[in-house]
């Protein structure tokens, strides 16, 4: 039988604590402590992005004419350095255009002249027409979009036939030089002016504009 002594010596000695186990201890609690920062900053940081996007968004959109009856560029391309190879006019009454040059118009970004001589705000439309579909056909189409228009209704091409690159508006009794994004086709511009209860329509066209 053990001594009853030994026994309480033993059940009441006090062990000793491992080497290194508190720092173990407080090293773990700093990394936990130091991830949940971490993430709490990453959730932060990314509702702030999605807060900037929502806000750019909200201005890009509630920018530019909303009273026209095709859709209004968002943004304004940088205008290349070359001058502009002709003018687009409006006159309330005809569309037309008058080319500075001879010379080809290369793809990229094409430059024109935009003069607004009437008494309100005017806007300017491009387009690329589709292969098949020619400038005249367009051109009729736009005849009867005018029709339309004064009966309060309107037509217009499909998608299939012409494709809308951009909007450009000059205010009224001015002019402004616009860059329109054009590749190899056949392309117009339309000029357009307010009809009542309907914004800005298009009354006329200019072209064609060919970019061999």
């Amino acid at each position: 039988m053990p001594d009853v002594q030994e026994v309480f010596r033993v059940a009441t000695q006090k062990v000793r604590p491992d080497p290194g186990a508190l720092e173990r201890q407080q090293d773990q609690q700093r990394r936990h402590t130091t991830r949940r920062r971490a993430g709490a900053y990453a959730l932060a940081a990314a509702l702030f992005a999605a807060i900037a996007v929502v806000a750019v968004r909200a201005a890009v959109d509630s920018s530019g004419p909303k009273d026209v009856g095709t859709q209004p560029s968002r943004s304004t391309p940088i205008v290349p350095t070359a001058g502009p190879v002709g003018t687009v006019t409006a006159d309330g009454t005809t569309c037309s255009i008058d080319f500075a040059t001879a010379d080809a118009i290369v793809p990229g970004f094409v430059v024109f002249e935009a003069v607004n001589d009437t008494d309100a705000r005017a806007m300017f439309d491009s387009w690329v027409l589709s292969d098949g579909y020619t400038f005249g056909a367009f051109e009729r189409a736009v005849r009867r979009d005018v029709r339309f228009a004064e009966e309060d209704q309107g037509a217009w091409p499909g998608d299939d036939e012409v494709t809308y690159l951009r909007s450009d508006v000059i205010p009224a009794h001015s002019s402004g030089t616009i860059a329109v994004p054009m590749s190899t086709g056949i392309h117009a511009i339309t000029c357009l002016k307010p009809y009542e209860g309907q914004g800005l329509r298009p009354y006329g066209i200019a072209g064609p504009i060919t970019v061999p």
